[in-house]
């Protein structure tokens, strides 16, 4: 999988500076948490590389493709990444399944194997039981499972994860490595190394 590259990511909002001079690399399989206080820049950072925030200055790249330049930036639909929110932000009038196979559907993946990869994944976050069920159905954990789900389905080549809590399920079992209040990247799969990094934020 392509490594992701931030160099000097710089955004402020209204005058305040946000993101000051930000640079990493994350390589192929690796773990990455930007750990920070509350407001220091990390889910900006996140979305920026999502393509959700358009920075003052700066570039991002996966691989040989460059996101943005401060001159030219690919639409967010065009990044081939993952995101979970926060607040997982799946669709209530959808069912875990529904919700699973829409990035399928958007990507036109034939119907078959849209049914096939949302088996897969379900049964990979152990949901495949409720893919039935709508969001107003299930803990907060099977939500967040669910949004992971949907954010691996289409395979992407980063993961992003936002926000705290993405490392406990029902009764405090922890499903993924990601620390609490801390955002990460994840690119590739299979076994990963780890490091955090603190973005040199205002």
């Amino acid at each position: 999988m392509p490594d992701i590259c931030v160099e000097h990511l710089s955004k402020s909002y209204a005058g305040t500076a946000i993101l000051n001079d930000v640079t990493f690399t994350v390589k192929d399989k690796e773990f990455v948490t930007l750990l920070g206080p509350s407001g220091c820049g990390k889910t900006t950072t996140l979305m920026a590389i999502a393509g959700f925030q358009t920075p003052d200055s700066g570039r991002i790249s996966c691989g040989d493709e460059t996101f943005t330049d401060g001159r030219t930036a690919i639409p967010a639909e065009r990044r081939n990444l993952g995101i979970v929110f926060q607040s997982y932000a799946v669709w209530p009038h959808m069912t875990v399944a529904q919700n699973v196979a829409f990035p399928l559907r958007v990507r036109k993946m034939p119907r078959r194997a849209v049914a096939a990869r949302v088996a897969e994944v379900l049964a990979l976050v152990e949901l495949g039981d409720l893919a039935g069920r709508y969001p107003h159905q299930l803990s907060g954990g099977q939500q967040q499972r669910v949004a992971l789900a949907r954010a691996i389905g289409y395979s992407p080549s980063v993961l992003l994860l936002e926000g705290e809590g993405m490392d406990r399920g029902e009764g405090g079992r922890s499903r993924t490595s990601t620390p609490s209040c801390a955002s990460a990247l994840v690119t590739g799969s299979g076994s990963c190394s780890t490091r955090s990094a603190s973005p040199r934020c205002s």
